[in-house]
């Protein structure tokens, strides 16, 4: 199991792990027909070739035409078993996983799925955003969470809460909620659920999914969303509630500012990414990855691959520095894996704009394999002497801190409350230093 060490994730009890990784959400889908499971395999076995050690995807998909969950409680087992594959999969080329349990939007279903199957329960909701609120929707919610956790991988016998494979638990894709802009309900919401998948697993990581919109709480800064305007959420307070363990941003300075010049794009990307890298260690003291980045890629309409091989690199670049100097922002997962039409029909349906094919663009692929090599060379250090170095606040989750064995893991896991408490105590004067810190 990977665990939490202050900003480091770490396996092997303290052996800091960094994330190069994809997204790829129609893994499940893709799998559920045997005849297509071909095609998983060779996504996680062109990703393995290029050093990509997290996958991303889904472990939902709400009603429509291929579900998952075709209504509250009652699962399509031959998805469930495409799900399957796609873990036991993943097992085999060493990837690890990060499985979102929903989306924020109507793809597969989503929170707009669950509000109209209450509604259709005779329950009186008016809005999408009553998700958040609704003792009905989070229930189903709730269920689903259970169902997905302790299944049985019917491939490996392997429960999914036991399974290693599983890097983390996302409880939502983007999470926004304009029926209250501050983020209070988003906060409430995450507070409940964070917990409650604790409770049915233990093991596992959790975050909330989170894009990195700020909201109007303490330490947050408007000012620096796309247009200065509120979507939702609050980035530090709701990665500051119980059970969450790691930070989230996503990057697509092209989209949320379109029709900005390149100037523009490149600041809010540098402000972007340092002020989340400041607030993370400043705050949170836990780790951060950008578990989506992209640039739009479509005919005439957006970018070149000339531009998005650069932007390429500027993400790339700031993860490394930060991962290698001890900082929190330690890995990332770019948006979207895709394979060549020629290997499984009917995968240029999925072209989106964002889309890396590995085998038929040689420099974004190089790109992607010298990171991913750079981060591997970091594999295996101290997470305690990186932290140390890194000089950033230390957040003690014993839920997930890991055991070795031995006399000194009582008094290690004593001096670490001890500093908890001190950092505690000294936020406020840490809180300047680190800042000032990572500035420099």
């Amino acid at each position: 199991m990977v665990a939490v060490d202050g900003t480091q994730f770490v396996v092997d009890c303290g052996r800091t792990i960094f994330f190069s990784g994809f997204n790829a959400y129609w893994l499940m889908m893709m799998a559920a027909d045997p005849a297509l499971r071909g095609a998983v395999a060779t996504a996680f076995q062109q990703a393995s070739a290029h050093g990509l050690n997290l996958a991303r995807t889904w472990a939902f998909s709400d009603g429509g035409d291929q579900p998952l969950q075709s209504s509250p409680g009652v699962y399509n087992e031959t998805m469930f078993q495409g799900l399957d594959f796609v873990i036991a999969e993943a097992r085999r080329h060493g990837i690890y996983l990060l499985l979102c349990l929903t989306n924020n939007f109507d793809n597969f279903g989503g929170k707009r799925q669950y509000v109209r199957w209450a509604r259709d329960a005779g329950h009186n909701l008016t809005a999408d955003d009553d998700f958040f609120t609704s003792t009905v929707v989070k229930s189903y919610f709730k269920n689903h969470v259970k169902t997905v956790l302790t299944r049985v991988n019917t491939l490996t016998g392997v429960v999914y809460k036991d399974d290693p494979t599983i890097f983390a638990w996302e409880l939502m894709n983007e999470p926004r909620c304009y029926a209250d802009p501050t983020g209070a309900m988003v906060q409430a919401w995450v507070e409940e659920m964070a917990p409650y998948v604790k409770r049915v697993d233990g093991r596992h990581l959790v975050t909330p999914g989170l894009e990195g919109f700020y909201g109007d709480g303490e330490h947050e800064s408007k000012e620096l969303n796309p247009w200065g305007i509120y979507y939702g959420t609050n980035y530090v307070a709701t990665h500051r509630a119980a059970g969450v363990d790691f930070a989230t941003i996503h990057l697509y300075p092209d989209v949320w500012l379109w029709g900005s010049t390149a100037d523009e794009q490149a600041a809010f990307f540098r402000n972007w990414t340092l002020s989340h890298i400041d607030a993370t260690a400043a705050y949170l003291g836990m780790p951060l990855l950008v578990t989506e980045y992209g640039k739009f890629l479509w005919k005439e309409v957006g970018a070149n691959k000339a531009q998005r091989n650069y932007f390429l690199d500027l993400v790339l670049d700031a993860i490394y520095a930060s991962a290698s100097r001890g900082g929190p922002l330690v890995g990332g997962a770019f948006w979207q894996l895709l394979l060549d039409d020629d290997i499984v029909a009917g995968m240029d349906s999925l072209r989106d704009g964002y889309e890396i094919i590995l085998a038929e663009d040689s420099r974004a692929a190089s790109i992607i394999g010298e990171h991913s090599e750079q981060l591997a060379a970091l594999n295996g250090q101290d997470a305690d002497v990186l932290c140390r170095r890194a000089s950033s606040h230390r957040k003690t989750r014993l839920g997930n801190s890991l055991s070795c064995g031995g006399g000194g893991d009582t008094l290690e896991l004593l001096l670490r409350m001890v500093l908890a408490c001190f950092v505690s105590l000294s936020r406020s004067i840490s809180s300047f230093i680190v800042q000032n810190f990572i500035l420099l």
